[in-house]
């Protein structure tokens, strides 16, 4: 996976300490039921902004196995490159 082969690059390289794997602070958000946009000059732009305590109740509890599977896959690979 692309993730993983990105964050093992400096890691084969340099041999620092530890790995990063970078994401996106927006991944979470389509699990917890928050619609966005990546607008060319805006950036992010999410479909309907939580102002309210009506908006807070419609937001979904994050289930990371379930929205997000793949991070948790990313990490696990990560561990097992960096110790074996």
């Amino acid at each position: 996976e692309l993730s993983t082969e990105i964050s093992l690059q400096p890691y084969h390289a340099f041999k620092p300490d530890g790995v990063i794997l970078f994401s996106d602070i927006l991944t979470p958000l389509t699990g917890m039921n928050i619609g966005f946009d990546i607008d060319e000059k805006l950036g992010p732009v999410i479909a309907s902004p939580i102002r309210t305590m009506d908006r807070v109740k419609e937001l979904k509890h994050l289930d990371p196995d379930a929205s997000c599977r793949y991070v948790g896959e990313t990490l696990r690979i990560l561990r097992n490159e960096v110790d074996p």
